[in-house]
């Protein structure tokens, strides 16, 4: 039994005939004849009483056209939502801390304004855990800085940036250019291990045989400037994570001599994963967003 003899048998019931159903059904009358016959044969019952060049439904094919029109229904349902997945789905997006506190929430909101009939799954966390979650298939795309581990990953550049070093407003090097050898033995607020700016900080110190002390940790860029502020130490963050605080001179900008330290976000997925039109969507977007923190 299939989904065909279930239609052909509520177009009988809604014509009263073969050939008004054949022909709604841009189908030939012996085929649709022979469709009610295989039918009534397949469960052992007469769904029609044939009087006087009539059809009459019977009882059993009172009770089977109830579960029909639902089934139809329900296949008819099933039939265009799969068809317009991409537009209906679900999409299970991934992103580290400063990206979902600063950038994602203005991407989601747009993305929803124009798919409106696709349900967002978001989830926040670091890096490796992301990771894990994209070789479980447990997210469909991540947004983290710097760059994945796991050679299953394949990755993409959609933002990149300058760290600018910052300090508290009365610190000396506010507003200075200083020299390298000068960083040695400062205090230092850093983003947590394994972060893209901890991991571009540390490399820059041991490349330059530089020395500091890590005094603050956290996996907010926003605990970092508000210590900062609070004359705890020095540190370096995306240039427009720290645009406001500049501006209200609660903390200091200050550039050290030759060096400039690049920060990138970049798009995962797995190597293997079937990028559907709203994931393509997704990435083509974040692509041309302007990212411009308030």
């Amino acid at each position: 039994m299939t989904m065909k003899h279930v239609k052909i048998f509520i177009a009988v019931c809604d014509t009263g005939s073969m050939t008004a159903a054949a022909r709604k059904l841009f189908m030939a009358q012996p085929a649709v004849s022979f469709a009610i016959a295989e039918m009534e044969d397949y469960y052992g019952q007469k769904l029609f009483d044939r009087i006087s060049n009539r059809l009459f439904i019977t009882e059993a094919g009172k009770h089977f056209l109830s579960y029909a029109r639902q089934v139809s229904a329900l296949f008819d349902e099933m039939e265009n939502e799969i068809k317009n997945w991409d537009s209906v789905g679900t999409l299970k997006v991934g992103s580290s801390v400063t990206i979902g506190t600063y950038f994602l929430p203005h991407l989601i909101q747009e993305f929803k304004s124009s798919h409106p009939g696709v349900c967002l799954q978001v989830t926040i966390d670091n890096t490796p855990s992301l990771e894990e979650l994209l070789l479980e298939n447990h997210l469909d795309i991540a947004l983290i800085e710097g760059l994945p581990s796991n050679k299953s990953i394949v990755f993409q550049k959609f933002y990149s940036d300058s760290l600018v070093f910052v300090c508290p407003p009365d610190h000396p090097f506010a507003g200075q250019i200083i020299e390298k050898s000068q960083l040695n033995h400062q205090d230092f607020l850093m983003k947590e291990k394994n972060s893209s700016e901890r991991k571009l900080l540390e490399e820059f110190f041991q490349l330059e045989k530089i020395s500091v002390n890590v005094v603050w940790e956290s996996p907010s860029s926003h605990s970092l400037l508000n210590a900062a502020a609070s004359g705890l130490g020095l540190a370096a963050l995306s240039p427009k994570l720290c645009r406001q605080p500049l501006e209200k001179g609660s903390i200091s900008s200050f550039r050290v001599e030759n060096t400039q330290l690049e920060w990138a976000f970049h798009i995962l997925h797995h190597q293997n994963k079937f990028l559907t039109n709203r994931m393509m969507d997704f990435i083509e977007m974040c692509a041309e967003w302007k990212w411009d923190p308030q």
